[in-house]
């Protein structure tokens, strides 16, 4: 989601902390990383369709932490920042055997 979308959802939740914000924000991604745009994108423009599909993704993922307690809201934070600590270390993996092959094919 884009900060801007995040902050004007913020706006809209005053009451909500922020760690269940940031938890409804990771559930919002985790429903959009499966959105499928084909037959939406012919009737309307690619930003009308990405700005209801986040703001859509959001309040599902609202009212999913609603239901959660503060120690699965803790549990899936941790989760998230897991996954990004992981795709970090993938990436700055990947970035390395490439400038290990580049040397190699160099020489």
């Amino acid at each position: 989601m884009t900060d801007e979308n995040t902050q004007d959802s913020n706006s809209t939740e005053d009451n909500v902390s922020p760690e269940r914000e940031n938890a409804s924000v990771a559930i919002a991604n985790e429903f959009l990383s499966r959105a499928t745009l084909g037959e939406a994108l012919s009737q309307v423009s690619l930003n009308a369709v990405l700005q209801l599909a986040q703001a859509r993704a959001l309040q599902q993922a609202r009212d999913q932490v609603k239901e959660m307690s503060d120690d699965e809201v803790s549990d899936l934070l941790d989760q998230v920042e897991k996954a990004r600590e992981e795709a970090a270390s993938n990436a700055e993996s990947a970035a390395q055997e490439l400038k290990a092959e580049e040397a190699e094919d160099g020489k």
